[in-house]
Order: C-alpha cells, then sequence, then structure tokens
C-alpha cells in the first residue's frame, strides 16, 4: 500500500519542477463519488473530462496544451468503465510520469453497503453489470480489478460516511496542498455600465464618478491597460484612495465567503464604456493580489466584445 494513501499530498515526483501544469488522475470503485471529485476540480478551475480510456490520457493532455496558451491544471477520471482497456492504466501513468508531467493518481473507495444504497437510490446498475451478475458480485469483481491501482494511488479517499463538503476538504488539502484560502479565486471583471451591468457579480463598485481617460485626446484611443493611461489615472488621488477600498472590502469579504464554500468570488468594476477607468483598476488590482499569491482571473467584458465607448 502507498504510505501516502489518505495523507496529504504536497510534492507529486515533479510536479514542483515540471513545466506542465498538474494532471490528476481520479480512479476508484463505481458509486464510491468519482463524479463529485470531479466536479470540486471543475469548480476550482481544472479542465476535466469523465470516462476517459487510460491510452488516450497523454494525447488529451497534449493536445488541449498545444491548444491553449495558459493551460489550465488537468482532471481526468478513468475507471472499469474503460473495460479491457483499463487494462493499461498503470502503463499510462508511468508513461506521463516518464515524459515529465506531474501525475497524482486520487483513488475514491467507498464500502460495498455505502455502494449498494447509492445504486439503489439512483436506480441504477453497476457498470460492470453483465447478464446475470448482480450489483454486488460486480463490486466484488471491481475490487479485484482495481486492487493493483488502489495500491499505487497517492490519495485513497473513503466517502463512506463523508459528506461532499468533506470530500472537497480532502481533496484541496491532500492534491493541492493548500487550504481553503489558497484556492479560492478572485475574478475581477471590467465592463462599461451603458452595456449594462453583469448579472454574475458579488459585489458590483462605480468607477464613473473618476476622471475620465476619454476626454484626453492622446489617451483616448488607447485601453485602460496601457501604461500611459494608467500613469494618467492613478496621478489622481481619488484613483488611488478608491483602490484601496475596494481592496479592504474584497480582503474582509473573501473569509466569509469560504465558510459557505464558494469557490469564485466575482467583483465588478464598471465605468461609462467600460475601455479606460474600470479596465486600469482592474488591471491595478491584478497586481495586488497576484503579489500576495491569490489566484485571480481577469476578465475585460468590454475589451473583448470590441465595444468602444466613452470612458
Amino acid at each position: 500500500m502507498n504510505p501516502l494513501a489518505d495523507q496529504p499530498v504536497v510534492e507529486h515526483g515533479v510536479a514542483a519542477t515540471s513545466p506542465y501544469p498538474p494532471v490528476v488522475i481520479i480512479t476508484g470503485i463505481s458509486g464510491a463519488g468519482k463524479t463529485s471529485a470531479l466536479r470540486v476540480f471543475e469548480d476550482l478551475g481544472y479542465y476535466c473530462i469523465d470516462n476517459l480510456p487510460p491510452a488516450l490520457i497523454e494525447t488529451l493532455v497534449s493536445l488541449y496544451l498545444g491548444s491553449v496558451d495558459s493551460p489550465a491544471p488537468i482532471a481526468v477520471v478513468c475507471d472499469s468503465r474503460s473495460g479491457e482497456l483499463f487494462r493499461d492504466f498503470s502503463q499510462a501513468v508511468n508513461t506521463l510520469r516518464e515524459h515529465g508531467y506531474p501525475v497524482t493518481v486520487v483513488f475514491i473507495d467507498a464500502s460495498d453497503e455505502t455502494v449498494l444504497s447509492r445504486f439503489r437510490e439512483a436506480r441504477r446498475v453497476h457498470p460492470l453489470a453483465v447478464a446475470g451478475l448482480s450489483n454486488q458480485e460486480a463490486i466484488t469483481r471491481e475490487r479485484e480489478m482495481m486492487q493493483e491501482v488502489r495500491e499505487m494511488a497517492d490519495l485513497v479517499i473513503d466517502t463512506t460516511g463523508l459528506s461532499v463538503d468533506r470530500l472537497r476538504d480532502r481533496l484541496v488539502r491532500g492534491v493541492i496542498g493548500q487550504d481553503e484560502l489558497s484556492v479560492t479565486q478572485l475574478v475581477l471583471k471590467s465592463f462599461g455600465y451603458k452595456f449594462g451591468v453583469p448579472t454574475d457579480c458579488d459585489f458590483v463598485f462605480d468607477c464613473r464618478f473618476l476622471p475620465n481617460p476619454f476626454y484626453e485626446e492622446n489617451l483616448r484611443h488607447l485601453p485602460g491597460h496601457d501604461p500611459e493611461v494608467m500613469e494618467w489615472l492613478f496621478a489622481h488621488d481619488e484613483a488611488g484612495h478608491f483602490l484601496d477600498q475596494i481592496k479592504q472590502m474584497i480582503e474582509f469579504a473573501i473569509p466569509h465567503f469560504q465558510r459557505v464554500r464558494k469557490v469564485n468570488l466575482t467583483v465588478g468594476l464598471g465605468c461609462t464604456g467600460g475601455q479606460h477607468r474600470s479596465v486600469a483598476l482592474v488591471e491595478r488590482l491584478r497586481e495586488l493580489f497576484e503579489r500576495e499569491g491569490r489566484r485571480v482571473l481577469v476578465v475585460h467584458r468590454e475589451l473583448e466584445r470590441g465595444r468602444m465607448g466613452n470612458g
């Protein structure tokens, strides 16, 4: 049995030095909660795929990494639904690690009674059940099939009597090696009021009272993240004071939202056209929070839509 099973895993092979993002492979017993585990990683911003045959994992990872500029970590579910193809699991994992990918294998387990109960409640049959094979017999066969995989896992989680929140906590600590504060993502969104207020924001701050670069001939056609625009805007004391107040409010709110398991905190900053003031404030907030180690996603709604407006 892997000594790391059921224990926090902070470093995984070459994870600390690899140029590749982490790859989490979720496997385990059918009905134990693999789908719930995958949803946890999806909420954390991972690129997620369910029911992938082992031999295709490296192909998927390569295609994904080659198609995006800033790849997210990857999580895939690979289990007995692959049938005979699942025999390649150990080889697929070893190949990924040999090629430098930081791989973590998570095995999700549960007692036979728990798994049977879940199948009954969902009115489903076990994926390995064939004509004349009961759910209990299928579970027994799957456990035999999965024994070697369980022993090679970096983390084993038994979901018997485990709530979804507790499963999430175990995955965050065990796979990412951080606490809730470290993995909560801050989404900063600039927008223009003339195009409507975003409906997905937890906080909205109105920047329209700030001096407007739009009325400066040499700045009008530059985006808000241009150094000239930012230098001009933050030369006005009210911009810096407003930024400080926004940052303090966000810092106050984050730990309280985390207590209710909120994964993303979305903050909208709006000016008239969403081109200058809101963009500049979002970019400065990004710098400040990233310097503190916070995970930040930036969305400039009007810039991405190609819209132009007066500020």
